[in-house]
């Protein structure tokens, strides 16, 4: 399904941690050969890393379809991820620290879903320049209002949406409180913090 509803993208999550497992699992050659095929580019800043994986092919991953190596870098197909990270020394060795790595805490799966949704959505209307936010609505059996309060989303700090994805957003986040604010939401990422509780 190239335009997942909200059942198949709860299917899309669980398939997800069913390849990481696999993914585990696997030969190094298989390793490296599915990374190749997902990652765009990793940029390792002093205080973050910024992953950049190609949309279609995570999409094609998670769906059971093939993945193209050879697949375009464009813009509308790379989804950047961020996690803060920072080197530090230990002895002679100079390692680097994910952020609560060790945290084991689960992430909303409705604020994932609304997350993972918006994107779809905000995909749909850049891919089909015909269709509009009422289309939209009318395929997915809501209102207009909601569709224009998921295009809010993706214009989320990356940094939000990695601690929403770790499950580090704080507890009174919820994805009825997201939804029902996204038309507060600022440009501005610092501010955007504020208003949704980051510190």
């Amino acid at each position: 399904d190239e335009h997942p509803d909200g059942a198949k993208q709860t299917w899309l999550f669980d398939r997800g941690r069913q390849v990481a497992e696999e993914l585990g699992n696997s030969l190094p050659s298989k390793i490296k050969a599915t990374l190749m095929a997902l990652l765009s580019r990793i940029d390792v800043k002093s205080d973050h890393i910024e992953i950049r994986v190609r949309r279609h092919n995570l999409l094609g991953l998670l769906s059971e379809e093939s993945v193209n190596p050879a697949v375009q870098d464009v813009p509308d197909n790379i989804l950047t991820l961020t996690v803060a990270a920072r080197l530090q020394r230990v002895g002679r060795e100079m390692r680097l620290l994910v952020e609560n790595s060790n945290d084991q805490t689960a992430a909303d799966p409705s604020l994932l879903r609304i997350i993972a949704r918006s994107h779809d959505v905000q995909e749909r209307l850049v891919r089909n320049t015909g269709l509009t936010v009422h289309d939209i609505a009318r395929q997915e059996r809501v209102t207009g209002a909601y569709v224009y309060s998921l295009l809010r989303l993706p214009s989320l700090a990356p940094d939000i949406v990695t601690a929403i994805v770790n499950g580090r957003n704080p507890p009174h986040l919820t994805a009825k409180k997201l939804m029902r604010i996204s038309s507060q939401l600022p440009i501005d990422w610092a501010e955007q913090r504020k208003l949704l509780g980051f510190h």
